[in-house]
């Protein structure tokens, strides 16, 4: 209506304002009852294909209806305007009028595809973060009764064997597990606690093996305070004894070694041994396989899991975001 009087060749008098006020009016109260009989008959339940004749059935309705309502005011403000209008004009009128509803069904369909398309990729996000947490709990619940079990091991064959070093190793598995059984209900905690854990890990085992395991730290200090997700780096040492230094009669060494390298923490975990995928699937237990699924979990491509050789020994590298 304001864009009618603006380009209206004639000077606008009382009569004009009257009818673009009637006419707004009237616009308004039509698109309110058209919203009130979408929402009624449910149509945004509807696809865009099963819309569209819909939307042109009724703005074409509508576009009547409004040019009734013109009539009506015409009559009003007597300005006879739509006597001196033939057929063919009327039904341009109506036609003019029918493509302003169709472009206000357009935007209104259209706002409310985008909310619900928003409103279902955040359903998606929930859902998928759901299933993610609930994966992640599945993978935590595995680690302590594989590490239990591996650790009880370790104690059995030292009572007949050092009774004195299997009492000494009771209580530092008691100590572990309170640890790991605190870390274990948490999603990340700090590098420091990881470590703790897997140092009294190393110090169990060693009890079991004496002199044919050695192991050291070369963890950057600065770094310790930093998040880490739990018992993931003991799940690689852990892997490391079991399948690297139990392996061989002499026995061997396990360095832990973290730094920073520009927004990434790295750790690696070297150990004495060969890496062999091809010699069997299982070779490396759950233990590996669930720590490369949680890091995906948790950071998706920004965490990363790797294993190989590298100077005799088998690297075991973990690359992940720096979280303070």
């Amino acid at each position: 209506m304001t864009l009618g009087l603006i380009f209206q060749k004639e000077p606008i008098a009382s009569d004009d304002l009257i009818a673009a006020f009637a006419f707004l009016v009237a616009g308004i109260i039509i698109s309110q009852i058209y919203r009130f009989g979408i929402l009624k008959l449910n149509w945004l339940r509807f696809s865009a294909v099963q819309l569209i004749p819909l939307v042109i059935v009724s703005s074409s309705v509508l576009g009547a209806l409004f040019f009734l309502s013109q009539y009506g005011v015409d009559a009003i403000v007597k300005q006879d305007l739509l006597k001196e209008m033939n057929p063919l004009q009327i039904v341009n009128v109506i036609v003019s009028d029918a493509i302003f509803f169709f472009f206000w069904s357009v935007l209104y369909f259209g706002y409310h595809f985008f909310e619900k398309s928003r409103i279902q990729e955040i359903r998606n996000i929930k859902l998928t973060s759901s299933r993610n947490e609930v994966e992640l709990q599945n993978l935590r619940s595995q680690l302590n009764p594989h590490f239990m079990f591996n650790s009880m091991n370790s104690i059995r064959a030292l009572i007949d064997e050092d009774p004195k070093n299997a009492k000494v190793a009771v209580t530092k598995l008691s100590n572990l597990l309170r640890s790991t059984l605190i870390a274990g209900r948490k999603d990340l905690l700090p590098l420091q606690d990881e470590l703790e854990i897997v140092k009294d890990y190393l110090d169990l085992e060693k009890i079991r093996f004496e002199e044919r395991l050695d192991f050291k730290f070369e963890v950057d200090t600065t770094l310790k305070q930093k998040k880490f997700p739990p018992l993931l780096l003991q799940t690689l040492v852990e892997n490391a004894v079991k399948h690297g230094i139990s392996q061989i009669a002499k026995g061997g060494m396990v360095i832990i070694t973290g730094y920073k390298e520009e927004d990434e923490l790295v750790l690696i975990v070297l150990n004495s041994g060969v890496f062999r995928p091809d010699l069997s699937s299982d070779s490396t237990g759950i233990g590996l396989e669930n720590s490369k699924r949680r890091l995906d979990l948790m950071f998706g491509p920004e965490g990363k899991l790797t294993i190989g050789n590298a100077d005799n020994m088998v690297k075991t590298q973990i690359r992940l975001p720096i979280i303070d």
